[in-house]
Formats: C-alpha cells, structure tokens, sequence
C-alpha cells in the first residue's frame, strides 16, 4: 500500500509541475522586422476586391484608389472611407488603433474603413468602424494576403478579417 502511495504522489506531483512550466511556442521561421509595408503591395493600380468576414456576416470588400470604397453583402452596396498604412498610435477619426501604447513607433500596417451601413452620408455617428492590420509576413504572397482586427457594433467589439481576391482591372 505504501508503494501504492508513493507512486500515486509521484505521478500527481509530476504532473503539478508540468502545469507549471511555461509552454514555449515553436516558431518555424524568423518573423521579419519591418511592419511597413507599401501600398503598392495592398492596392492594384486602380484598387483591390477582397472577402471580409465578420461575426457570422460575409461579403466582399472593394478598396478604390483615392480612400473610398464599398462593402457587398446581400446584393447591397454600402458605401465606405478608408485611411491605409497607418500607426497604432495615430489618431483616425477620433480614434487610436489596436495596441496602442503612446509611445512612438514606426509601424505601418494599419487600415482603418468606416462603412456607411445606414446609407446616412452627412452622419457619420451611425458608421461602422473596421480597424486591423495588414499581414506582413505573406504580403508579397497574393493567395496569403490578408488582413484582421476588429469592428465594433453598438460598443460591443467583434472580430473581422479580410482576404485578397483580386486586383480591379483598368
């Protein structure tokens, strides 16, 4: 019975400290240093269509040259303003991006798009803000390029992300 003991508190006692050890990631590339990206990369010479999911909600992102644009979803157009290639600590619209810390940094992979869901052009009030990054690891890779972040909908926060599509033809 003693051995019975031992052996259980032996095996309980090991797999207390296993809880305890840190998990270390295994990263099987070296991330790259730059987060500044161009827009070239981003948007073709007259701009980009992408899939965008958010919340149980899909469509297709359309980015325009001259930071307009629209969303489709259910056969509708709504229309939108986008800021690219902006600073997690650079205001836009009233607003600082995801991560902000105050500090400076030299980070520019941001897109911040404001949809018109509303169709209310002259009230901004009732817009929805979409604020996320651009990939950078994969941003020279079309069929990896993306984007993610965050919207929020009567204050609650959700999830969105984005896909590259295509480049809109001339």
């Amino acid at each position: 019975m003693k051995k019975v003991m031992l052996l259980v508190a032996l095996v309980l006692g090991g797999l207390v400290f296993a809880q305890a050890q840190p998990l270390v990631p295994h990263i099987p590339f070296t991330p790259l240093l730059s987060t500044t990206i161009k827009e070239t990369q981003v948007l073709g010479p007259y701009g980009s269509v992408w899939k965008i999911f958010w919340d149980g909600w899909e469509g297709t992102l359309v980015l325009q040259k001259g930071g307009v644009g629209y969303i489709e979803t259910g056969g509708k157009k709504y229309n939108l303003e986008y800021v690219i290639l902006k600073n997690p600590q650079d205001n836009v619209l009233g607003m600082a991006g995801p991560d902000y810390t105050g500090k400076n940094t030299n980070i520019g992979h941001r897109i911040v798009f404001i949809v018109d869901f509303a169709n209310t052009p002259n009230n901004r009030n009732d817009d929805q803000r979409f604020d996320g990054y651009i990939f950078t690891q994969t941003i020279n890779t079309p069929s990896k390029r993306a984007i993610a972040g965050i919207t929020c909908w009567d204050q609650i926060p959700f999830g969105f992300y984005a896909t590259y599509w295509y480049d809109i033809p001339g």
